[in-house]
C-alpha cells in the first residue's frame, strides 16, 4: 500500500496570525502581487473613502500610493480569535528619499481569514480611538 502524495498547495495550514503579517507586510513593502495571492475572492475591504469588493478591486486600492511617501504597517498586537484578527498596527508614513517616518497614526484593522486567504479588512477607527487616549495611570 503506498501514501498518496500530498497535495496542500494552498496557505491554509497557516495560523491567522502569519496570514495577518503576510497581508501586512505584502502591504508595507508594496508588494501588490504578494498581497493579490493572499486575497480571498469574496474580499471586501471597507476603508473610510468607502467598501471595494473583490480580488479586482483589492489590487486596485492596493496599488495605491503617494508621491513622496510609501505607507507602512508597525505591527504592535496581533488579537486573534479563530480566522479572525485585530492588528493594532501604527500606520507610518515614512518618506521615500530618507526612509525616515514623516508621520505616525495608532490604527486598528479587522482582518478575517477564509480557506487561508484574506476574506475581510475594515479599519476600526471606533477602537483605534480608544488607542490615541491615554491611559490614566497616575490615579488622578
Amino acid at each position: 500500500m503506498t501514501a498518496s502524495p500530498r497535495r496542500d498547495t494552498s496557505p491554509v495550514g497557516k495560523s491567522s496570525a502569519e496570514l495577518a503579517r503576510q497581508v501586512l507586510g505584502a502591504l508595507s513593502n508594496g508588494d501588490v502581487p504578494a498581497f493579490a495571492a493572499l486575497v480571498h475572492p469574496e474580499l471586501e475591504i471597507r476603508t473610510a473613502k468607502g467598501v471595494r469588493r473583490g480580488k479586482d478591486e483589492a489590487e486596485e486600492w492596493a496599488q495605491k500610493r503617494y508621491e513622496h511617501l510609501e505607507r507602512h504597517y508597525a505591527i504592535d498586537e496581533l488579537r486573534v480569535d479563530g480566522d479572525n484578527v485585530l492588528a493594532l498596527v501604527r500606520t507610518q508614513y515614512v518618506w521615500r528619499e530618507s526612509g525616515l517616518v514623516g508621520d505616525e497614526q495608532p490604527t486598528v484593522i479587522e482582518l478575517r481569514f477564509k480557506d487561508g486567504k484574506l476574506v475581510r479588512w475594515a479599519f476600526r477607527d471606533d477602537l483605534a480611538a480608544d488607542r490615541l487616549s491615554p491611559a490614566d495611570s497616575d490615579g488622578g
